[in-house]
C-alpha cells in the first residue's frame, strides 16, 4: 500500500486521535492526584508524498506527548511552601510560650504581686505569725511558679529536639526517593530517545516540594533527565542517584540541645548554622529567638529577685534575733560551664552584680594561653592573658566573674541565667525566721545612760532635738559591741560621740535645724537623721535591737523592692523585666500571625498560578474529549471508504 493512499492516511489519523484520546483520559482520571501536570499529545503532519500533480499529504503522526508545566511557577510553589512552613512552625510553637507567660494562671505577675501583697501584709502586724506564714506560703508558690514556668521550657526544648528529629528523617526520606526517581527517569528518557516520563517527572515534583515545606531546596536539572537539589549555603542533598542523610545529634556542650548535620558517604558536617527556610529553620528561630532568651530572661528575674530580696533580708533580725540571712535560695553560684568536649579540666562563673546582668549566653575559649569570652547573643568578646586580667575587663558590665582551669584549645558553654528559675526556691523554712525588723534601733537618751544611782530611767533631754530610727546596709560590726552615745555639746557646736566609730558630730540648730543626715561607715553604714534644737547635755543612744516583734523596718524596706529598678542597669523592676518578657514574644507571636496570614496568600496564589497552567480543567478536558472522538470517527470514516474502494475495484476487476 503506497504512503500516500488513503488507508494509510485514515488509518495515521485513527491512531493519532487513539493517543490524544488516551493522553486526555489520563488527564481526566488524573485530576484529583497531588502534583499532576496535565498532558497534551502533539500531532504533526507527515511528509507530503510527489505525484504528477504535486505533492500530496500522507497523513498524521503522533510526535511525543508532553508535560504542560513551567520551571518558574513550579518555583514560585516551592518557595512559597517554603517560607509558609518556616513562619507555620514558627507561630506554633511561639503561640505555646505565649500563651503560658500571659496567662494570669501560668505566668508570674499575678504570683509576684501576690508575694508582695503578703511581705505588706506582714509588715502590717510584724508580730503576728499567721500573716508571716501566709507570707511564707506565697513565696513557695512564687518558687513553684519559677519551676512550673522552667519545666514548661524544657518540655518545649523537647518538643523542638522532636520536630527536629521528624524533620530531618522526612528530609532524607524523601531525597533518597528522589534519588531513585532520578534513576529510573534517566534510564526511561534513554529507552524514550529524550522522551520524558511526565509521570515519574511528576511524582518527583511533589517530593521536591515536600522537601521545599522542610527546608529552603535550590534545584538544578541535568540534561539526561536528572534532578540535583541543594540545601543551606550550598551543600548537595541529592546528586543524581546519590543522596545524602540529614539528621540530628547532640550538641557538643549541651546533651539537651540537637544539631543538625549532613552525612555525605563517610563524612559528616554540622550545617544547623546553614540551614535556611521552612519548618527546619521556624523551629531553629523560635529556640534561638523565643525560647531560649525566655528561659534566659526569666532566669534573669530570679537571680535578681533572689539577689535584692536576700540582701536586703540578710540585714534585717528575725524573731528569734538572729541576722536574716538569705530568704531564697541563693543562685549567685558557682555555676559550672559546660565543656565543649571531653575535658578533665573546669570552668565555672559566680553572679556578682545582677542589675547589669543580661539574658545572653557566653563561649570561653583558651586560645594558646589568651581567655575570649565571647557573649553569644551580639558576638561581643572579651580577651586576656589570664582569668584575672578576662574578669578585669568584663566583671562591671557583665555581672559575673569566672573561675576557670581550662586548657589549650578548650572551650566551654558559659550560660549564667539558664538554670536560674529551675533552681529558685525558698531558704527559710520557720515563720520565726523572717527578719521584718531591723537590728540596730535609736532612741532619746534617759538618765540610766549617765549611770546616776537611785535613778528611775526617765527621759532627760530638754531640748526638741530628735534622732531618726536607723537604717543599715551592710553588717560590719553588726551588732554593736558597745551602745553608741550621742551627747550635744554647745561648744562645738554638736555631739560627743561615744562608742562606736567615736570623735564628734558637727550640727549647728541655727543652720541645721531642716535635718543633717549622719552615716557611721564603719558599722554597718549606719545612717541616722537628726532635726531640732537640742539643748546641752541631751543625749541620743544608738544600739542593738532588743525587742524586734513590733519592727517593721527591714520589711518595709524589702517592700519597696518590688518597685525600686534594680535590673537592666536601674532601669526597670522585677515586674515590668517580666513584662518585657512577656512583651517580646507576644510582639513576635504577634507578627509571625501577620506573616502567615500574608504567606498563606502568596502560597494560595503560587499554586493557583500553577495549576492555572498546569492543572487539568475538566470542562476543557470533555471538551478535547469531544474534538478527538470526532476526530477518530472521522478518520475511521476514512478507513471504512478506503476498504469500500478497494472492495469495488476488486469486484471490477
Amino acid at each position: 500500500m503506497a504512503s500516500g493512499s488513503i488507508l494509510s492516511i485514515g488509518t495515521s489519523g485513527l491512531l493519532t486521535s487513539q493517543k490524544q484520546l488516551a493522553t486526555t483520559s489520563h488527564n481526566i482520571s488524573n485530576v484529583n492526584t497531588e502534583g499532576y501536570s496535565r498532558q497534551r499529545t502533539e500531532q504533526e503532519a507527515n511528509l507530503p508524498q510527489y505525484s504528477g500533480s504535486g505533492y500530496i499529504g500522507t497523513g498524521v503522526s503522533a510526535q511525543t506527548t508532553v508535560r504542560l508545566a513551567d520551571e518558574y511557577l513550579e518555583e514560585q510553589v516551592r518557595n512559597s511552601n517554603s517560607q509558609l512552613g518556616q513562619v507555620d512552625a514558627f507561630l506554633e510553637l511561639s503561640e505555646q510560650i505565649d500563651n503560658i507567660l500571659a496567662n494570669s494562671d501560668s505566668g508570674l505577675t499575678s504570683t509576684l504581686e501576690s508575694f508582695f501583697s503578703a511581705l505588706q501584709d506582714a509588715n502590717d502586724d510584724p508580730s503576728s505569725t499567721s500573716t508571716r506564714q501566709v507570707l511564707l506560703t506565697e513565696a513557695e508558690t512564687l518558687a513553684s511558679r519559677f519551676q512550673l514556668l522552667d519545666d514548661r521550657f524544657t518540655q518545649l526544648n523537647d518538643q523542638v529536639n522532636q520536630e527536629l528529629v521528624n524533620l530531618t528523617q522526612e528530609v532524607t526520606d524523601a531525597a533518597r526517593s528522589i534519588a531513585q526517581l532520578n534513576v529510573d527517569i534517566v534510564q526511561k528518557m534513554g529507552a524514550g530517545q529524550g522522551d520524558l516520563p511526565n509521570d515519574l517527572i511528576d511524582q518527583r515534583e511533589v517530593l521536591i516540594k515536600q522537601i521545599a515545606e522542610n527546608i529552603d531546596v535550590s534545584v538544578v536539572y541535568q540534561d539526561d533527565g536528572a534532578a540535583n537539589l541543594f540545601i543551606g549555603s550550598g551543600q548537595s542533598l541529592v546528586v543524581g542517584s546519590v543522596a545524602s542523610t540529614l539528621e540530628t545529634q547532640q550538641n557538643q556542650f549541651n546533651s539537651q540541645d540537637l544539631d543538625i548535620v549532613m552525612t555525605q558517604g563517610n563524612a559528616s558536617v554540622n550545617v544547623t548554622e546553614q540551614i535556611s527556610g521552612g519548618q527546619l529553620q521556624g523551629v531553629i528561630d523560635f529556640k534561638q529567638d523565643v525560647l531560649e532568651p525566655t528561659r534566659n530572661g526569666l532566669g534573669r528575674v530570679a537571680i535578681a529577685l533572689s539577689e535584692e530580696i536576700n540582701a536586703q533580708h540578710g540585714l534585717g533580725m528575725t524573731l528569734q534575733e538572729l541576722n536574716g540571712g538569705d530568704f531564697f535560695m541563693d543562685l549567685s553560684g558557682p555555676i559550672s560551664g559546660l565543656a565543649g568536649q571531653d575535658s578533665s579540666t573546669t570552668a565555672s562563673l559566680t553572679i556578682t552584680d545582677s542589675q547589669v546582668l543580661s539574658t545572653s549566653d557566653f563561649r570561653l575559649d583558651n586560645n594558646s594561653g589568651t581567655y575570649v569570652l565571647t557573649r553569644l547573643d551580639d558576638n561581643v568578646s572579651y580577651s586576656a592573658n589570664s582569668i584575672a586580667d578576662l574578669n578585669t575587663a568584663m566583671s562591671t558590665t557583665e555581672g559575673f566573674t569566672i573561675t576557670s582551669d581550662i586548657a589549650s584549645g578548650e572551650s566551654f558553654l558559659m550560660r549564667p541565667t539558664y538554670d536560674a528559675a529551675a533552681s529558685f526556691d525558698v531558704n527559710v523554712n520557720n515563720v520565726l525566721d523572717i527578719a521584718l525588723a531591723s537590728p540596730i534601733i535609736s532612741r532619746q537618751g534617759n538618765d540610766t545612760d549617765l549611770t546616776i544611782p537611785g535613778t528611775t530611767g526617765s527621759a532627760i533631754n530638754s531640748g526638741t532635738g530628735d534622732i531618726s530610727l536607723p537604717s543599715i546596709s551592710n553588717l560590719t560590726n553588726i551588732p554593736l559591741t558597745d551602745d553608741i552615745t550621742l551627747t550635744y555639746n554647745d561648744s562645738i557646736p554638736g555631739f560627743d560621740v561615744v562608742g562606736g566609730p567615736g570623735g564628734t558630730i558637727a550640727y549647728d540648730p541655727s543652720t541645721d535645724n531642716g535635718g543633717k543626715s549622719v552615716t557611721f561607715s564603719g558599722y554597718g553604714n549606719i545612717t541616722f537623721e537628726i532635726t531640732g534644737q537640742p539643748e546641752q547635755g541631751d543625749v541620743f543612744v544608738i544600739e542593738n535591737n532588743s525587742d524586734p516583734y513590733d519592727d517593721n523596718r527591714n520589711g518595709l524596706l524589702m517592700t519597696q523592692l518590688q518597685t525600686s529598678k534594680t535590673m537592666e542597669n536601674s532601669s526597670t523592676d522585677f515586674q515590668n523585666a517580666y513584662g518585657i518578657i512577656v512583651s517580646d514574644v507576644g510582639t513576635q507571636t504577634y507578627s509571625a500571625q501577620v506573616d502567615l496570614a500574608a504567606q498563606q496568600t502568596l502560597n494560595e496564589q503560587a499554586i493557583t498560578d500553577r495549576e492555572n497552567y498546569s492543572g487539568v480543567n475538566l470542562d476543557e478536558e470533555a471538551a478535547n474529549l469531544l474534538k478527538f472522538q470526532q476526530a477518530y470517527q472521522a478518520s475511521a470514516r476514512v478507513v471504512s471508504i478506503a476498504d469500500e474502494m478497494f472492495q469495488t475495484l476488486i469486484n471490477a476487476v
